[in-house]
């Protein structure tokens, strides 16, 4: 990738204007968009009214090679050390604007090396200004809404550079680009497509820039928080621009060079509003030259505010306010929780004393403030047998073994109730026992069916979520069985929600009883059938996406 044009003939682009210059020597900038990769673009966007500025110390080795034939004589710029003050402020929730000043504070230039050929060339600046660039990015489709993130970017380069010194361009460079977002659990996927538009050409010696496809692919990793380092990300980046005149080729391999950089780097907030981060990187490809820097090192310092949502306006942001929507009472008692407390609260777990169940020990409002040490989701106050996992019908004792799952004429009866996740349709591993003998006795009893599994809720939340939720539910119990060796043929799913209850739903123990799975053995054709739904025609048991905030199950 080095300048070979006064050491073999030239092509057609090295005959135009050998000593034009106006190239910047360091195509691939980082990004001064938020919530974004290192050189690539994100499509998400924060908040209306977050901004940042960044002090960014980027170090280039090996820019401008020179080359004899298939030999390397020696790097034309073996070192530039640029500045980038970099910011952007999101003006809506759809619209970003950010810009990037760029300075070289130290440029080495050895081009001795083409005056040794006979070549009389003066050395570059030692430092000066780049082009500045401003640009715009509009979030078009969120993945709160899509199944990936879509923005577009226009970004615009100034001739604000010392042109001579190749930091900068002679006219104004256009860069529109796609960018594509995903995130798949602590993965983030990135992508750039897009086209760089010059009003006017660049060229020094055989090297000559034009037109540009330009394009990225990269990610980044979510790393565990380190103490006070948080939000640690692994990120990982491509990038290629190829001249429009040769895409993808080597044809005027001397002239239209396709610039190629793979990049790594860290990032982490060290204080609330500040982050770092570390990049390194290096050209694809030999010998390095314009676009493939034999080395690249960048440092990040970055200043970023995100204004707070306070939905109660009550002085405490939503993301640590434990009443987000019911403003804090402001009565010198624990006034900085966001939550009224019209009632001491000895225990400290958010409920008053005088509807806490357990006032003296700490637990979750869904226990009526007591704790669960069994985890048969039964609060201690009312479990008979707090300490050992037990069915609700029992009021929290388990049963004897070889009563826990029966063969009745009418139905499957269990004592104990299948446990899911949280709002979920992910069964608790400490149901498989039970789930493994009913699907023991089905196989004792291959007559037996169809069998119609009812998933039962207890009334928290709206009638269509408990349907939605029970309905899972019960398809996930069928295919556990049928993982156990059952045909579907045998098994029916129905979600009733919290329509058929079995005790109050004013108490956790009630409630624990109405969140139930029955198995009742049905007919063809019966009273039952227009109700329940083949397992087949069930939905895969994965989470449904997740309804305004619902309660706890």
């Amino acid at each position: 990738m080095g300048l070979a044009a006064l050491l073999s003939p030239l092509g057609v682009y090295a005959q135009q204007e050998p000593q034009k210059r106006g190239i910047d020597m360091v195509p691939f900038k980082l990004t001064p968009t938020m919530r974004s990769g290192m050189i690539l673009d994100g499509a998400e966007t924060p908040r209306q009214g977050a901004f940042h500025i960044d002090a960014l110390l980027d170090l280039n080795f090996g820019l401008l090679g020179l080359t004899k034939g298939n030999s390397k004589v020696g790097d034309l710029i073996p070192f530039r050390m640029d500045l980038h003050i970099m910011g952007s402020y999101q003006v809506h929730k759809r619209i970003e604007v950010a810009a990037d000043l760029p300075i070289t504070v130290y440029q080495l230039s050895n081009f001795g090396l083409i005056r040794d050929q006979g070549f009389y060339q003066s050395d570059l600046n030692l430092a000066g200004l780049g082009d500045l660039r401003v640009m715009g990015r509009f979030l078009a489709f969120s993945q709160k809404d899509f199944p990936v993130g879509i923005a577009g970017v226009l970004e615009v380069r100034f001739p604000t550079g010392n042109k001579y010194s190749l930091m900068g361009e002679w006219g104004v460079v256009f860069h529109p680009r796609l960018v594509i977002e995903r995130q798949i659990a602590f993965i983030r996927l990135l992508g750039n497509v897009g086209w760089r538009l010059r009003t006017d050409d660049g060229q020094y010696l055989n090297l000559y820039l034009g037109q540009e496809f330009v394009a990225g692919v990269g990610g980044a990793i979510s790393l565990p928080n380190i103490g006070q380092f948080t939000d640690n990300q692994l990120l990982a980046e491509v990038n290629m621009a190829t001249p429009a005149e040769a895409p993808f080729t080597l044809a005027y391999g001397n002239a239209l060079k396709t610039p190629l950089e793979l990049m790594l780097g860290f990032r982490s907030r060290f204080s609330e509003r500040w982050v770092g981060q570390l990049t390194i990187g290096r050209g694809l490809g030999f010998p390095h030259g314009y676009g493939r820097e034999a080395f690249r090192v960048t440092f990040t310092v970055r200043y970023e505010f995100e204004p707070e949502i306070d939905t109660d306006r009550d002085g405490i942001p939503d993301r640590i306010d434990q009443c987000p929507t019911v403003p804090e009472d402001k009565d010198g008692y624990q006034d900085d929780d966001g939550c009224p407390e019209p009632d001491p609260d000895s225990d400290g777990d958010g409920l008053p004393d005088n509807v806490d169940g357990c006032k003296d020990v700490p637990g979750p409002g869904d226990y009526d403030g007591c704790p669960d040490r069994d985890g048969d989701q039964i609060p201690d106050n009312v479990d008979k047998c707090p300490d050992e996992f037990g069915a609700a019908e029992l009021d929290g004792c388990p049963a004897p073994k070889e009563e826990e799952v029966v063969l009745e004429s009418e139905r499957i009866r269990i004592k104990g109730n299948i446990l899911f996740e949280t709002g979920q349709a992910i069964i608790q591993k400490q149901s498989y026992p039970l789930l493994d003998d009913v699907a023991k006795v089905l196989r004792e009893n291959p007559d037996v069916g169809p069998v119609l599994i009812e998933g039962h809720t207890d009334n928290r939340g709206s009638r269509a979520y408990n349907l939605d939720l029970s309905d899972r539910r019960a398809a996930a119990v069928a295919n556990y069985l049928i993982s156990k060796g059952i045909a579907k043929k045998r098994l029916r799913t129905a979600g009733f929600g919290f329509d058929k209850p079995i005790a109050t739903n004013e108490t956790p123990l009630g409630r624990a009883k109405n969140r139930r799975t029955d198995f009742r053995l049905v007919h063809e054709g019966g009273d039952d059938a227009p109700k329940a739904k083949p397992e087949s025609q069930q939905p895969a048991p994965a989470p449904a996406p997740a309804p305004a905030p619902a309660p706890k199950k």
